[in-house]
């Protein structure tokens, strides 16, 4: 059966009726957009491989949607090989930071699996931790190219921090705070169309849809936390 990955923030409402009637819309569109792609790519003996796999992207910036807000979301799909398939989400969050933090991440985890998916597809665990921290350093020399006046603090061997100089808006004293800016990260690994692997970083999360229910995980785990 197919899956989808569906990722969100947690807190964030109902929506409002307006909304979920073009979600609803959109919904239907996508599974009978679905229903075709697998149609065309025919039938097959063995697992669900990479090239059969269709993929839909929809991504919504909040709230009730409109009134200038923006959209800080990043996705992609790949498939670097017929045996691997790789799908990202990436909710940016922080008015100054976010759109950049989230675009960022989901540029180098791409690049950085496809490159690599030889690797990911012997040790898929490590190259996800991998994947991860590097991802985070790269979007830490992002804000620091795109911002000279953040302050970097180095704290001993691993902890890095950003800080910028925020004035607040209601009249109190300014001060140095963590900078406005960062990602989730919800990245699946598909591996011989039989065995699939999650990775995530914040609050974002992955649900599994099909006809039947899915089975239970054989292992979770943590990574080792990045520096923030």
């Amino acid at each position: 059966a197919p899956a989808a990955l569906l990722d969100g923030r947690r807190g964030g409402g109902a929506l409002p009726a307006a909304t979920r009637a073009a979600l609803a819309c959109v919904s239907k569109a996508t599974v009978e957009a679905a229903a075709a792609v697998r149609g065309c790519a025919g039938g097959g003996s063995g697992g669900l491989r990479a090239p059969q796999l269709p993929s839909v992207v929809f991504t919504h910036e909040g709230g009730e949607g409109g009134r200038g807000k923006e959209n800080q979301d990043a996705a992609f799909a790949a498939r670097p090989s017929p045996d691997l398939a790789i799908f990202g989400v990436f909710d940016g969050h922080g008015r100054r930071f976010g759109k950049l933090a989230g675009e960022v991440a989901s540029r180098v985890v791409r690049s950085r699996l496809c490159a690599l998916h030889r690797w990911v597809e012997l040790c898929p665990d490590a190259a996800l931790q991998w994947v991860f921290t590097h991802a985070h350093e790269e979007i830490r020399t992002a804000m620091l190219a795109a911002a000279p006046d953040l302050l970097h603090l180095q704290r001993g061997h691993r902890a890095d921090f950003l800080v910028e100089w925020m004035t607040d808006e209601d009249g109190g004293d300014a001060r140095w705070d963590a900078v406005d800016g960062g990602t989730t990260a919800t990245v699946a690994l598909l591996l011989r169309g039989t065995l699939l692997k999650l990775a995530f970083a914040g609050d974002s999360s992955a649900v599994v849809l099909g006809r039947a229910a899915p089975p239970r995980p054989a292992r979770q785990g943590r990574a080792k936390p990045a520096p923030p």
